[in-house]
């Protein structure tokens, strides 16, 4: 019997490793058509956000010269604010419905393939792993969907456009500023190459944790009449505490993240208050665009 499992066991590992990696943006292909909706309605938002200092800009510069018209800039600054808020809504619903709608088939899927498998390698797999999958694994897919997809394409269009911006404002400023990006970019990737062991970790106390649950509420009547309450509690008090314990880890490194880009982003406004400020003096630099210059650097 014992050889029988192993050599079940042996097949599923074998069977496993033929198959595919799996890959997120190969299932999001599927859904390219709502993907590339989201994209276009993100850089839209994020472009009309952009143009808010620019508007201030121009104000100021206008005013200056003794040529400032209160009513041309209420309006533009009303229709970008509509505007704003069109496509940021926008963007939300579709945010919403395109995670939800990858979830739905995700579980749908999985569902089906789990249904017409042995239960040998429903065994194997254990119900614990299988719930993770069903439960944790589709939230981390459908969180990265409504999430990580729009701040992917918000903060790549916004690093390149403000950089643009800024070079066309005074290259001199940009140039400066720009050097503080690559401090932040080595920031993001000691701290994401942590937490990326630490979401293996996690989802292994998940299992855990779901395992015991699974098992409580299966061996309940085999608990109570066993008076084994005290060892079950045990059981799922280490495994809920391992999960906490990971988790706050997780949550510990992305607070430690916020103050060192928030010290780096002052460092560059210091630079740009600083600088910016000599060069309007010298008159190299408009009034305008110096004000302009922070609030674009902001976003």
């Amino acid at each position: 019997m014992r050889e029988q499992q192993a050599s079940i066991k042996q097949k599923n590992k074998q069977d496993n490793k033929n198959l595919p990696a799996a890959n997120l943006f190969a299932l999001l292909y599927r859904y390219a058509g709502i993907i590339i909706l989201l994209v276009l309605l993100t850089v839209i938002a994020n472009a009309l956000t952009i143009s808010v200092p620019e508007i201030i800009s121009t104000a100021i510069d206008t005013y200056t010269h003794s040529n400032f018209l209160i009513t041309n800039f209420i309006v533009e600054f009303f229709i970008v604010a509509i505007f704003i808020f069109i496509f940021t809504y926008l963007q939300n619903i579709v945010q919403v419905y395109a995670s939800e709608r990858v979830a739905r088939d995700v579980r749908n899927e999985i569902t089906a393939k789990i249904s017409v498998q042995p239960y040998s390698y429903i065994e194997n797999a254990t119900p614990a792993k299988i719930l993770t999958n069903l439960t944790s694994d589709v939230d981390a897919v459908k969180t990265f969907v409504s999430m990580a997809v729009s701040s992917i394409i918000s903060s790549a269009f916004l690093i390149l456009a403000v950089s643009v911006l800024l070079l066309v404002t005074n290259w001199r400023l940009a140039l400066t500023v720009i050097l503080i990006m690559p401090f932040i970019g080595i920031t993001f990737f000691f701290v994401l190459k942590k937490v990326r062991k630490l979401f293996v970790k996690s989802q292994e106390a998940i299992d855990w944790l779901n395992k015991v649950i699974s098992e409580s509420i299966m061996g309940a009547p085999l608990i109570r009449l066993l008076n084994s309450q005290d060892p079950e509690y045990k059981k799922f008090r280490d495994a809920n505490t391992e999960a906490r314990r990971i988790s706050l880890e997780i949550l510990s490194l992305f607070a430690s993240l916020v103050p060192v880009i928030t010290f780096f982003t002052n460092i560059a406004t210091l630079i740009i208050v600083i600088l910016g400020g000599h060069f309007v003096i010298q008159g190299t630099m408009s009034l305008g665009n110096f004000t302009a210059s922070t609030p674009t650097w902001r976003f």
